[in-house]
């Protein structure tokens, strides 16, 4: 008996290391480890199956197991076509135009500053978003697989408190000394991420729901007005450009999520229907208080600009700056045309706001004419810009500085940053990496559009951030969480596959 035992023993370990040395093969092939456990548990359950079947066929287990390994192939050529298939990826074209982007941005704020913190406090900030984008890269999509119902149930959680602080600030419920917390923590820019943040929590929810497809569409819907609308009345009536932003990328989203069959159903109809709503939606948010100015000032500054310190004055001023600018080189004016943009008086004709209303006239300020007088040969490009130039007119400064044709060349690096961007999402087979991906470009997109009509003095409502070039405190971080999560989703593409409702996700 111990003989027969020692025996069985003997051929089941021959029997185990022939298996073993197949699956080894196989996973030497596969170059992302992750991936290696499941392929070998998937190949190992084959082999069982047809272990079982020559078994009952009456075959001794060494020849059955022997067999049923042969039977899958040479391990090699097995793992070498799995690797060719599912295998990470990554686009180094855009990896490059990413880093030209963060570099500039990182040269223009430290030009810009005007005191070594500042230049320290925006070094820090870029050497993290860079950072963050590389983490976001490497775990952003195989973290949300893994645990986006408990992201859900998160953001579920933050977005209801952070509309209670809304409601409490709008209704003034709140302490008057929390607000004024405003001069250090900034309370407008964190609701400003937030919504951009909302909008992949939301694909994520219509994508669990795209099998009932008309709530899916009907929760799209209420999802984005609703958010719409707390943000709106909480800045009473102030059009914010992550309102304008949010709203079209979802729009867009879910216009692509069904261009893409992720939602059960006739795709035509259901087309129909998103489209209607998006219409609906942005009539309903034109028609609501004060957009409609907003509006005029955007297509037409020059009728809006009451002021040397209004955002339209500083357009029609950044037109005009802009129209003498030369192809190469900085722009050239004299001592009196700088003091005439200095204190307005090029475009105003009255100083006192009260008598030029009375005679329709357009005051300047005399706030502005008593600074420059005070010093006129001192007056420089500096002095005459919007105050907020270094953040929110870089490229209109930039071609002041070097020209048109370096403001084109800029132009340029954009454009194909985006275009390749948007190409690595297209070509993303995975339906919630696809989808997550797109709105997270979108919003990228919308604030760079945003960003660079408000350049060329046409602005809507308040000044977006350009994203990887323009700091604004927290942008970078925030648009490295977005842009870190398309790298993240097209570089694991391939190798992880998102799971149906209520199932878990599988590597192969």
């Amino acid at each position: 008996m111990f003989c027969l035992d020692k025996s069985f023993q003997k051929n089941h370990n021959q029997h185990t290391d022939y298996e073993e040395a197949f699956l080894e093969d196989v996973a030497d092939q596969i170059a992302y480890k992750p991936l290696r456990p499941a392929v070998v548990r998937e190949l190992k359950d084959h082999i069982d199956d047809r272990t079982e079947e020559y078994l009952s066929e009456g075959m001794s287990p060494e020849d059955a197991v022997k067999k049923a390994v042969d039977a899958m192939g040479d391990g090699v050529a097995i793992g070498t076509g799995i690797n060719a298939v599912r295998h990470v990826q990554s686009s180094r074209l855009l990896m490059v135009l990413t880093v030209i982007l963060l570099l500039i941005g990182l040269a223009a704020e430290t030009c810009t500053a005007v005191i070594p913190e500042l230049t320290f406090r925006g070094l820090s900030i870029y050497l993290t978003g860079a950072v963050l984008l590389v983490v976001m890269a490497l775990k952003g999509y195989p973290l949300l697989i893994r645990y986006q119902k408990r992201l859900l149930i998160l953001a579920a959680a933050i977005f209801t408190a952070e509309a209670i602080f809304l409601s409490m600030i709008k209704f003034d419920w709140i302490a008057d000394v929390i607000w004024d917390t405003a001069y250090i923590i900034p309370w407008h820019m964190i609701d400003y991420y937030a919504l951009l943040l909302t909008g992949p929590v939301v694909v994520i929810l219509l994508y669990r729901m795209r099998k009932q497809t008309q709530k899916a569409m009907a929760a799209a819907f209420l999802l984005t007005a609703g958010a719409v609308l707390i943000h709106y009345f909480t800045y009473n009536s102030f059009t914010l450009a992550e309102t304008v932003t949010f709203l079209f990328s979802m729009i867009g989203t879910v216009l692509y999520m069904i261009c893409r069959g992720m939602f059960a159903g006739n795709k035509r109809r259901y087309l129909i229907q998103a489209a209607a709503g998006g219409v609906v939606l942005l009539l309903f948010y034109g028609m609501l208080p004060g957009q409609s100015r907003y509006f005029q000032a955007f297509v037409n500054p020059e009728a809006n600009a009451y002021d040397t310190l209004s955002d339209s004055y500083n357009g029609v001023l950044i037109q005009e700056l802009l129209s003498k600018s030369p192809l190469a080189g900085r722009i050239s004016l004299t001592p009196e045309e700088l003091m005439e943009y200095g204190t307005g008086e090029w475009y105003f004709s009255y100083g006192d706001a009260r008598e030029a209303a009375a005679e329709g006239k357009k005051p300047f300020s005399e706030h502005h004419r008593s600074i420059f007088r005070s010093d006129p040969s001192d007056v420089t490009l500096w002095n005459i810009l919007p105050q907020h130039y270094a953040n929110n007119y870089l490229l209109a400064v930039f071609i002041l500085q070097f020209g048109w044709l370096a403001g084109i060349l800029f132009l340029t690096v954009m454009a194909a940053f985006y275009a390749v961007l948007f190409s690595c999402i297209r070509r993303i087979h995975g339906a919630l990496a696809g989808a997550v991906s797109f709105h997270c470009g979108l919003c990228l997109l919308f604030q760079s559009v945003l960003y660079i009509l408000g350049n060329f003095g046409f602005q809507y409502g308040s000044f977006t951030n350009l994203p990887m070039v323009s700091e604004g405190s927290i942008s970078i971080l925030v648009n490295m969480l977005l842009l870190g999560f398309i790298f993240s989703a097209y570089r694991y593409d391939r190798v992880i596959d998102a799971p149906a409702c209520g199932q878990r996700s599988s590597a192969v």
